[in-house]
């Protein structure tokens, strides 16, 4: 069945367009663009209208595709922003109905279990998995084996979230790097029992921030999905980069090539957060996937599970 799934995130609006069972998915077509959706949620509870028009303009486009391609099922999935923000069930509601798709609002725990299934959906991922899903608005800590899940916790700490509750300098202030981090990691002290995360054969991280930091890693001038699937990051090499890309300011990580405008200015915090994740989980190394949430509401959507 060729469907089509959108995920209108925090920070992206990404779509994937499939071909997909219960068992397996082949990638027809997969796009993402920076709308910043739950720009303005931590502070004010709502979905601001610009950001709200950001995501419309995005999705006719992207329905515009799905029709081209020839999917017969389209499934739009919210998480953290509209979760959090007052006017997001209804938004999201609104949003699908104008182009007669399906849609669902996934709870933290739904939403790191897809995340979970997508990235497990590689063959050559076996055994005991812990995951990183770092998002603009939330950050889901998965652990299972054998693609079974056993534990999974999100949390309210994004790169979008942290920047607008942390950061006022441009580049960021060492003092405010410093109250970010506390602030993070009592949230992973109070949130998350280390030993519910069994010791991992692998750990893989997933979406903007990760993949971002595997571009710049890799050095490459335009974002090439194929080598960024797989590639290893040590601790060292994030806390490197954490460090170079802090004293640098939103502007200047733009040199970057592969690095968005929209991403640029939430980058610090993302890897901040997924750096005391390693930390915190003793992970010396890290896996970056391709696949994710996507993937994982694929294969839910093909099985009549979503």
């Amino acid at each position: 069945m060729r469907i089509a799934i959108i995920d209108t995130g925090t920070n992206s609006t990404r779509l994937l367009v499939a071909d997909a069972s219960q068992d397996r998915i082949d990638e027809i077509h997969r796009q993402t663009r920076v709308t910043r959706l739950g720009e303005g949620v931590e502070r004010g509870g709502m979905l601001d209208t610009e950001a709200r028009g950001r995501v419309i303009d995005c999705v006719d486009e992207y329905a515009s595709l799905i029709g081209e391609l020839g999917a017969v099922r389209t499934m739009v999935l919210a998480t953290s922003s509209v979760r959090d923000a007052v006017n997001g069930r209804r938004f999201l509601q609104s949003l699908a109905d104008s182009h007669g798709f399906d849609w669902k609002l996934l709870a933290g725990e739904e939403e790191a279990a897809l995340s979970f299934a997508g990235a497990t959906s590689d063959p050559g991922l076996e055994g005991s998995v812990t995951l990183f899903d770092v998002g603009g608005g939330s950050t889901e800590v998965v652990s299972g084996r054998d693609r079974t899940l056993v534990f999974a916790e999100s949390l309210p700490v994004g790169c979008v979230r942290m920047t607008e509750r942390h950061f006022t300098t441009d580049p960021v202030a060492p003092g405010e790097l410093e109250s970010a981090r506390v602030f993070i990691d009592r949230m992973l002290a109070s949130e998350i029992d280390p030993a519910r995360i069994e010791k991992p054969a692998t750990t893989v991280g997933v979406a903007g921030t990760v993949t971002s930091l595997a571009a710049i890693d890799l050095k490459l001038e335009s974002y090439d999905p194929v080598r960024i699937h797989g590639h290893m990051m040590s601790l060292d090499l994030v806390q490197g980069l954490l460090n170079e890309l802090s004293g640098m300011s939103s502007a200047q990580r733009l040199r970057f090539p592969t690095m968005e405008p929209g991403r640029s200015d939430v980058i610090v915090a993302g890897t901040l957060i997924l750096e005391r994740l390693m930390m915190f989980t003793e992970a010396s190394e890290l896996t970056v996937s391709e696949l994710d949430i996507l993937d994982g509401a694929a294969l839910a959507l093909a099985s009549g599970d979503l």
